[in-house]
């Protein structure tokens, strides 16, 4: 993939990423020898920001329209990454994960955010006794305690403008029953001194 500055560039097709230092690149960039971004010797941290379904031609039409935006400022720093493609099958979740760690499906194991886990029981299971039966484990808004709501569930008021006061704790917002259950672990005696 070719990496090149461009000075109004556009940061990526799905996410525009910029540098804290002032200048940007994509969390998959590969760095030269000296730890920078080939090319950009100064990259040092890497801000991505991410918007499901955005494309390059929206993100273009966005910059164009609104050039004083906080995220045409962005893109305005940005390195255009002109051969980029998405991992197959191209899907958010493995498309992010892609994105964060350079690996595609066949590498992360991440098809899609709906996975099969052999050694737990389905939600809803009431009963563990017995060999796991394997169950869906699905990393998705259908694990928020209400789905309806734009903070999860998590009862903030003054919404949507209280969003950035939501818990860093997701245990908050995810609903029981929507998980998968493992075997608890059998009770071991320790023993005592005599």
């Amino acid at each position: 993939m070719r990496a090149r500055h461009v000075p109004r560039a556009i940061a990526g097709a799905v996410a525009a990423a910029a540098l804290v230092s002032g200048g940007a690149a994509p969390a998959s960039a590969a760095p030269d020898r000296a730890g920078g971004l080939a090319g950009h010797p100064h990259v040092s941290h890497v801000l991505l920001i991410s918007v499901d379904g955005l494309h390059q031609q929206d993100l273009a039409w966005y910059v164009k329209n609104f050039p004083r935006s906080a995220l045409a400022s962005l893109a305005a720093g940005g390195v255009e990454y002109s051969d980029a493609q998405t991992p197959v099958p191209s899907d958010s979740f493995p498309g992010l994960t892609a994105q964060v760690t350079g690996g595609d499906p066949g590498v992360t194991g991440i098809y899609y955010d709906d996975t099969w886990n052999h050694d737990v029981f389905p939600a809803g299971t009431t009963d563990c006794s017995g060999p796991a039966p394997g169950g869906e484990v699905a990393y998705t808004e259908a694990d928020d305690i209400n789905q309806n709501s734009l903070d999860a569930g998590q009862g903030l008021s003054g919404l949507p403008g209280s969003i950035l006061q939501m818990t860093a704790n997701p245990v908050d917002v995810i609903s029981p029953a929507a998980l998968p259950l493992t075997r608890p672990r059998a009770s071991r005696s320790i023993p005592t001194a005599t």
